[in-house]
């Protein structure tokens, strides 16, 4: 019965009635989310890391205004590799987006094939532990032994009011715990610049607690919607060296 009541939320919370009223932004938080992919061109794996060690003690909040933490990522067999980026707001990503750290990086011979996204959070967000600048956080290299990121994107055949995303992302947030799928250290519930594309950035403990979680009912009940399009699930390891950027989350 726990388990129906969980997918009956987690379907209602995506199956409301369309609004092309995007224009309002109170169900949106400050905190932003940036995400970064990009592959690698005649660059080995050793000399990559190498590469990453030298500039990650460049992403801190010191360097970087605004910046609350940043996980890089990689995803050893589909060769994507890039970073996760949490900033207090979406003009920090813009001053990040135009600054000469991030002109250095894009500019990399050896990195190639960039893809940028920017994504607004849900107020409510903080409910599914999904806001950087409230979770508890840890700089000890061990502590990312294993972490795993977890991104999805999807698009709706009809889009929710945003009185009913508000609505429904404060009540059904906290489903998205530990207690409900163990190794699931929080949720960012995301939405894209121009409202139409939804998804989530998960943090779990272990590449295994991700794939059950991709099998458990509520996931299942989800992508099998009918109103539901999800063209992305991208699985990606978390550098150790991300516990320098503000440190990583764990439970």
């Amino acid at each position: 019965m726990k388990k129906f009541l969980i997918f009956a939320c987690f379907v209602t919370l995506f199956g409301c009635k369309n609004s092309n009223t995007n224009d309002q932004n109170a169900i949106y938080a400050d905190e932003t989310v940036l995400i970064v992919n990009y592959q690698l061109e005649n660059m080995t794996l050793e000399q990559h890391a190498e590469l990453g060690s030298a500039v990650a003690p460049n992403f801190t909040s010191e360097n970087v205004p605004g910046l609350l933490g940043k996980s890089f990522i990689g995803n050893l067999e589909t060769e994507i590799f890039g970073g996760v980026y949490y900033f207090s707001n979406h003009t920090d990503v813009e001053i990040y987006l135009d600054s000469e750290l991030r002109k250095g990086v894009v500019e990399h011979p050896n990195l190639v094939n960039f893809k940028t996204d920017v994504f607004k959070t849900f107020d409510g967000t903080e409910l599914a532990n999904g806001n950087h600048s409230m979770r508890k956080t840890s700089f000890n290299v061990d502590d990312a032994s294993g972490l795993h990121i977890l991104v999805v994107n999807y698009t709706n055949e009809v889009n929710p009011t945003n009185e009913e995303m508000s609505r429904q992302v404060k009540e059904y947030a906290p489903v998205f715990t530990n207690e409900n799928f163990p190794g699931m250290i929080g949720k960012t519930m995301i939405n894209s610049t121009d409202g139409n594309v939804y998804g989530g950035v998960y943090f779990f403990t272990s590449r295994s607690a991700i794939d059950d979680y991709l099998v458990s009912e509520l996931w299942i009940g989800f992508e099998g919607d009918s109103n539901t399009n999800v063209y992305k699930k991208d699985t990606y390891m978390v550098a150790p060296i991300s516990t320098i950027s503000n440190g990583v989350p764990v439970l």
